[in-house]
């Protein structure tokens, strides 16, 4: 049974595309601020990074203050859902960006997925906020080797990897351990 639209947009609003890159940049500052974590928002995109999460814990031995580099995409089509995975075609430069085992702050791809009409993604009474959405993510430092020649490359994100208070934590402690890889050591 579908649910009823929680509103409908008027006439001049923000396109539809700005609007998921807001609800997506929101999602994150919502599962981060519940985690005690900085969310730190950036400008310009050149560098495939839209927030970075800075967290102030001393994760010793470790690294105090680990951060994640976080390249965000929204949709609300239905043709990336698949059986056990998200699939997003991310071009080849953000996808060898992304996938840079030198980098100094990990990378992490996320795609939150929304439904196709706006009207369903929030909805917000005396019970509280409900998103109806979920994000998905992949460190970038996992994704396999980029096929040299295509302009874009498919990424699968597992449903597994859903993002939420408590896998942020794990991806943060995990990011404590992160070393980069020197050029002349990558194959």
């Amino acid at each position: 049974m579908a649910s009823a639209l929680s509103h409908e947009l008027p006439e001049g609003s923000l396109p539809v595309s700005a609007m998921k890159e807001e609800i997506s940049v929101a999602y994150v500052h919502m599962v981060a601020s519940a985690c005690g974590l900085t969310v730190g928002q950036w400008t310009q995109d050149y560098d495939c990074k839209d927030v970075t999460l800075s967290s102030s814990v001393d994760y010793c031995p470790h690294q105090y203050g680990p951060k994640i580099d976080i390249q965000l995409k929204c949709s609300g089509q239905e043709s990336i859902d698949r059986h056990d995975t998200i699939a997003w075609s991310l071009d080849s430069r953000s996808y060898d960006k992304m996938a840079r085992r030198n980098r100094s702050t990990p990378a992490l791809f996320c795609v939150l997925v929304v439904p196709s009409e706006v009207g369903h993604w929030l909805r917000a009474d005396h019970e509280g906020l409900l998103a109806r959405s979920h994000m998905y993510w992949v460190w970038g430092h996992e994704l396999p080797s980029h096929q040299k020649h295509q302009q874009s490359q498919t990424v699968h994100l597992p449903k597994v990897n859903l993002l939420t208070p408590q896998s942020l934590l794990v991806l943060m402690e995990e990011a404590s351990r992160w070393q980069p890889v020197p050029i002349s050591s990558i194959p």
